[in-house]
């Protein structure tokens, strides 16, 4: 009998190994060009799952060489995942700017859950997505005490951006549609300096499975466009830019690694953990990180976190930064 699961555990060990290997190989070669591949690697970090049942496993049935591929795999994920240990810098609190993305949920009407998060978030400026038009004076009502000036882009009943603000907000446009659907642009007075402040919701995952591929594909091309409108965007501002994003995409995303070219990742730089925002009904944590806010070189990030729940199916992203 032990011979028999020796052998099982062998063929499932290397025929994992062996999908993981074509996996990573096509994701070198091609990254998100093709649909099938692009949705492999918006969930890369879980494609490593397996090696936890298979590693003691390997160990308890002796598969020596199968054990070193495992534990090689380890470390791929440790470079390709690397955890995240970083530290804020101290700075107090009247000296720093404060932002926050929170994709609120279109159906979210808890607004007694959403004041009390966003008072014990303390962010001088806030970025929202799923926004309803209607519901702007029930929001108003209850945070515009502490954000005196707002801006609101309605673009349908659902997927609405807006922010609000302590800080004075001197002008506001929408971002280009095409390719941009769902976004704006603000300049925020921060003393005596401006902001650029962009607000955006990239397009959504919600693919009906009888579509999967043609949905998939659309999607993935759309957010493709809307990126590469940004990396074109970005470098054209002559003000420090943040961007505040429910991006719908995973930092193993091609998408991800392209806006990097022009911006840099607040929590990347300064956050603690996985920096997962989406929450799922099925586990009692975040599964993914779709939410980030983006900034140019000029600002310092000193911090960076996942907020506290607002009764959405996102968490808000909070960075602090210095102001030259």
């Amino acid at each position: 009998m032990f011979a028999f699961f020796r052998s099982a555990i062998g063929i499932l060990g290397w025929s994992y190994l062996g999908s993981l290997l074509l996996w990573f190989g096509l994701r070198l070669l091609f990254f998100d060009r093709f649909w099938w591949l692009a949705l492999l690697n918006t969930f890369a970090p879980y494609l490593f799952l397996p090696i936890v049942i298979l590693l003691p496993l390997a160990f308890w049935s002796r598969k020596r060489r199968l054990l070193m591929g495992l534990v090689l795999s380890c470390l791929l994920f440790v470079v390709l995942f690397p955890p995240r240990l970083n530290f804020p810098t101290a700075a107090r609190r009247d000296t720093v700017l404060r932002l926050m993305t929170f994709n609120l949920l279109w159906s979210n009407q808890d607004y007694p859950k959403i004041t009390q998060m966003v008072r014990k978030m303390d962010a001088d400026v806030i970025g929202l997505q799923e926004l309803q038009p209607k519901e702007l004076p029930n929001l108003l009502k209850a945070i515009s005490p502490i954000y005196p000036y707002h801006a609101i882009h309605p673009v349908d009943r659902f997927h609405t951006v807006a922010l609000f603000s302590r800080l004075p907000i001197e002008s506001v446009k929408p971002l280009p549609f095409p390719p941009i659907k769902r976004g704006l642009q603000a300049m925020v007075r921060y003393g005596d300096r401006r902001i650029n402040v962009v607000v955006t919701h990239l397009t959504p995952n919600n693919i009906p499975l009888n579509q999967l591929v043609a949905e998939t594909t659309d999607r993935y091309t759309r957010r493709a466009a809307e990126t590469e409108f940004l990396k074109k965007f970005v470098p054209e501002q002559s003000l420090p830019t943040v961007m505040l994003c429910d991006c719908n995409m995973t930092d193993s995303s091609e998408t991800y690694d392209e806006l990097r070219k022009v911006l840099q990742d607040s929590f990347q730089e300064r956050g603690q953990g996985t920096g997962h925002t989406l929450v799922s009904n099925i586990v009692p944590f975040a599964v993914q990180r779709l939410d980030y806010v983006w900034h140019t070189g000029e600002l310092q990030s000193i911090e960076s976190f996942v907020g506290t729940d607002g009764g959405s199916d996102h968490l808000p992203v909070i960075a602090s930064f210095r102001v030259p």
